[in-house]
């Protein structure tokens, strides 16, 4: 047994979104056999047995590093708290969401300098972050490629290492966002006959997350126009706009899709919008669905993406329309599990969902599709190999010839020990991206240690 500490760089509570759900059900997991301490930005309102949870602050974190064989995190755990870097502690670092891929979707309208001392920030620090771990974790083959490049840039690919591991599946292990074990279960009514406009026999498509730039709701709106000169009983209800995350305010895409919405006379009518949807609760909102859509852009963020929304999908057997190119619209060709079409074309999404909407027996199909394919992405699947490492961690063989090593220590030893350099970089960043209302949010968490 090995005493693991989860650090969590979001919410986890009743309302979360998927980097805090995907760390409590590693740390649920973890739990079962190792000593856990979970470590989130705010006090969490979940509890589970043989799981301590704490707050996350500077101290807090030296404290418990210094009792704990492994550290669990995404990289940002690092910038936030860079004694870790030279920290003698195993570290497993999640790359399951390439946040440089996604950042160039937010970059804002500023000068080109800006956005790329923004970019080039962002890029540096993962840098370190592939320098400093001693195993990552990816969430897709696709993903693991991409990481492969850049830990042999990072020089972590090295004969040391390709020696011992020649696939390098010690070094990145692929551990997908999963699904949970148990089917889920429909508790209380919550859309059909409830919601106000959505009526009993409607057929309700659903958008099972928030709207960040790099999806295209708007196209859904669009469509959405379209599909209402046909039919008035298909209904699209986004389920999450505002993230539980305070300090991440909501998008400029969000804003545009409620507007164009409200512009074409849709909102309330064909189109609802709501705050968020707490996570035991989904599961009551994807079984009363019908269909769940998943709409993004053609671009570099979609190819490397690892959709959760889609894992919920699957999940609860409902039957997929998707955009091309992510990895997880390929599964839906290749498991029969709804629609494709293309990105951009708000036509072929408007036929795509009459064509589903027109024919329940093969719906049905779809749905058994996506429940035998759930099975394969069961949490306790998807991170066994990260279960099972955690019984003997150790550091990466690397370090011990290397330099590598050392000069992420001294790299550390050059924060001073509040790191104001990196919390002055993420400050002009969420200005340049948020405005003063998610610097303010962000800003007040910093304040409080966390």
């Amino acid at each position: 047994m090995s005493k693991v500490l989860l650090i969590s760089n979001d919410v986890i509570g009743k309302q979360m979104a998927g980097p805090g759900i995907r760390t409590w059900e590693l740390a649920k997991l973890l739990a079962a056999e190792h000593s856990v301490t979970l470590l989130t930005p705010t006090k969490t309102d979940l509890q589970h047995p043989g799981l301590s949870a704490l707050v996350s602050t500077q101290d807090c974190v030296r404290r418990n590093a210094d009792t704990h064989d492994v550290v669990i995190g995404q990289g940002q755990i690092l910038s936030r708290y860079p004694f870790l870097f030279g920290h003698s502690i195993v570290k497993v670092i999640d790359l399951y969401d390439p946040s440089p891929i996604g950042y160039l979707e937010t970059t804002p309208p500023t000068t080109i300098s800006g956005q790329l001392e923004s970019h080039h920030a962002l890029v540096r620090e993962h840098y370190n972050y592939l320098r400093a771990g001693d195993v990552f974790l990816c969430a897709s083959q696709r993903q693991w490629d991409f990481w492969v490049g850049m830990l042999m840039a990072a020089g972590r690919i090295n004969p040391v290492v390709y020696q011992d591991d020649r696939m390098l599946r010690r070094l990145l292990i692929v551990a997908p966002f999963g699904v949970p074990a148990q089917v889920p279960v429909h508790r209380r009514r919550v859309l059909k006959g409830v919601w106000p406009g959505i009526e009993a026999d409607d057929v309700v498509l659903l958008w099972g997350g928030g709207l960040w730039e790099w999806f295209d709701p708007m196209m859904a709106v669009k469509a959405m126009s379209l599909v209402g000169r046909k039919r008035t009983d298909i209904k699209l209800f986004f389920m999450g706009v505002k993230r539980p995350n305070a300090a991440v305010t909501t998008s400029h895409t969000a804003e545009q899709t409620i507007a164009l919405a409200d512009q074409l006379g849709l909102t309330n009518h064909l189109v609802f919008f709501n705050d968020w949807v707490a996570y035991e609760d989904r599961e009551n909102f994807l079984l009363e669905a019908d269909l769940g859509l998943n709409v993004h852009r053609d671009n570099l963020e979609t190819r490397f993406s690892f959709r959760t929304r889609m894992m919920d999908y699957i999940w609860a057997g409902l039957p997929i329309i998707s955009t091309e190119g992510d990895p997880l619209s390929d599964l839906v060709k290749e498991k029969q599990l709804g629609l494709t079409v293309p990105c951009g074309d708000a036509e072929a999404l408007a036929q795509a969902i009459l064509q589903a909407a027109d024919v329940p027996a093969i719906r049905q199909t779809w749905k058994h599709n996506c429940l035998e394919t759930a099975r394969g992405f069961s949490w306790d699947r998807v991170f066994e190999p990260v279960v099972a490492w955690c019984r003997s961690p150790i550091q990466a063989k690397d370090k011990e010839y290397t330099d590598l090593w050392s000069s992420c220590v001294q790299a550390s030893r050059n924060w001073p020990r509040h790191a104001w350099q990196y919390y002055l970089q993420r400050a002009i960043h969420h200005y340049r991206v948020t405005g003063m209302r998610g610097l303010a949010s962000r800003v007040i968490s910093w304040s409080c240690g966390k």
